[in-house]
């Protein structure tokens, strides 16, 4: 299922007041002043841009479409109409629209990103977390020169240029070694892909994309999140995995290697080689989830019924599916597939609405849940 603004809107609907958040943890108790005193001003200072934006778009694109329209009337005339095929008159069309309207839209993404940015760094503060989009950036863009000018940078990191070999890339944990040999596109911003990899526990992909980088410490643990997009390539190219990838640092090695992953969707493959099946203590969980470890009585610790309700809830909050992991050397890796999450609301709607605060808070105190309940033994009833 595609994540259509309709969506996003239901779930910015869906979220909680400001003032039912402030006491569930206490990191909220201050983001009602945070709203009142700096995120609401500067969405409203952007409110009027916005408008402005979507209108001279929409306006633009109903221009496209009357050009269009002639030009191909046009042409039908000029041709008689017997040697005028239907699929180019669909290119055509599709071109002029593109080339009336194409650098607006542009602009309407732009500001959705910007105004995702001001809002998810706004939900970070209260954690200390750090967040970064990922996304291209599109300032100074203003028209097609401009465009032109920054082409071949844009295109560049739209679809990668490494391919082959491998790449050390620095990251929260360190400098890391990243294969290139079967992807190509932007460099993973977190180990959590090529550990996910080297396990077998991503699909095979030839295209990948990532957006939403939330870095930070927690539990006096680093963390990192990430979303990831992988696709297939070629002419029929198709999405194989979209979703979360968590990386988190833990305060001490395992001693043993620990796979798990939901039911009916991996069983044992590469990188389970010398492991063992674990016979979860939960006959429900058991049933639920595959897991294989070189340490039974460390991987049943780890994967006790309170730690593994964590994950569920992740899983449900996300609606997400296909959960997996790994336990190795002093870190936990996950993997969810999920549609995009962190979406701070749609672009079309009012920007000054305090449930995309609420929503982006809600969805961080989640995944702080979730570390929580695996690095410590705090853990609050109902948070969920």
């Amino acid at each position: 299922m595609a994540w259509t603004t309709s969506n996003i809107d239901q779930t910015i609907r869906q979220a909680r007041p400001l003032s039912e958040l402030t006491g569930q943890r206490p990191e909220f108790a201050d983001i009602v002043r945070i709203w009142e005193d700096e995120l609401a001003p500067e969405l409203g200072a952007r409110e009027t841009i916005r408008l402005q934006t979507i209108s001279r778009a929409k306006s633009r694109t109903v221009l496209g479409v009357f050009i269009a329209a002639v030009t191909l009337i046009c042409l039908i005339i000029a041709t008689g109409g017997a040697g005028f095929l239907f699929p180019l008159s669909l290119f055509i069309g599709a071109v002029i629209v593109g080339a009336v309207s194409g650098i607006d839209w542009l602009k309407v993404y732009r500001l959705k990103s910007q105004t995702k940015d001001l809002v998810m760094r706004a939900a970070c503060k209260p954690f200390g977390f750090t967040y970064d989009t990922l996304h291209m950036d599109l300032t100074g863009i203003e028209d097609f020169t401009s465009l032109m000018a920054r082409g071949k940078d844009l295109a560049e990191m739209a679809t990668g240029t490494q391919k082959g070999g491998a790449k050390t890339i620095s990251t929260i944990f360190g400098d890391i070694s990243v294969s290139m040999s079967d992807g190509s596109g932007p460099l993973p911003p977190t180990p959590a892909y090529q550990v996910l990899k080297d396990a077998a526990l991503l699909p095979g992909h030839s295209r990948r994309k990532f957006e939403d980088r939330i870095e930070g410490e927690r539990a006096g643990a680093k963390f990192a999140l990430v979303e990831a997009k992988l696709d297939t390539g070629g002419k029929n190219s198709r999405t194989v995995f979209q979703g979360i990838l968590i990386h988190i640092e833990y305060p001490e090695r395992f001693s043993g290697r620990t796979i798990m992953a939901r039911s009916g969707w991996w069983k044992r493959g590469k990188g389970a080689n010398g492991l063992q099946k674990v016979d979860l203590i939960s006959r429900e969980l058991d049933e639920a989830f595959t897991v294989y470890s070189s340490d039974q009585v460390e991987a049943r610790a780890l994967l006790s019924p309170d730690r593994m309700e964590r994950l569920i809830a992740l899983e449900r909050h996300f609606q997400g599916g296909k959960l997996r992991g790994l336990f190795d050397q002093g870190c936990m890796t996950l993997a969810l597939e999920a549609d995009d999450q962190f979406e701070a609301g749609s672009v079309f709607q009012p920007l000054v609405d305090p449930r995309r605060f609420s929503s982006a808070l809600s969805e961080l105190g989640l995944v702080c849940d979730l570390i929580d309940g695996f690095l410590t033994r705090d853990w609050v009833q109902g948070r969920i």
